[in-house]
């Protein structure tokens, strides 16, 4: 716990393009940065906060994103651990079919 609230980091989320498109890998790519930094939520305040590193994994393929369209994708967040100025963050992204398409995990600096 960062500020005492014992609040959980998941987020979850419906998202897509605001001008609704077939999905693709830059799309995708970008979805997956979509969440704010949980360390937010935890200290339930902003703070200064940016990402060091992130890697998205791909487990669909371009039939699988055809498949998807315009539709939604449900996401979700969380980090496992907070200490010395820095947090990881794990998120997924589910098609409305419950395919997962893809996965990513960033390492994240904050300010104390």
């Amino acid at each position: 716990m960062l500020d005492g609230s014992g609040q959980d980091s998941v987020t979850q989320l419906w998202v897509r393009d605001d001008r609704p498109r077939a999905l693709d890998f830059p799309a995708l790519a970008a979805m997956a940065d979509v969440f704010y930094p949980r360390v937010w939520l935890r200290r339930a305040t902003r703070v200064p906060a940016g990402t060091v590193s992130i890697t998205t994994y791909f487990h669909a393929d371009s039939r699988q994103l055809a498949q998807s369209g315009a539709g939604y994708l449900l996401g979700q967040a969380r980090a496992q651990a907070f200490r010395n100025g820095f947090f990881d963050q794990t998120a997924q992204l589910w098609n409305e079919a419950g395919t997962l398409l893809a996965t990513s995990t960033q390492m994240v600096y904050y300010k104390e």
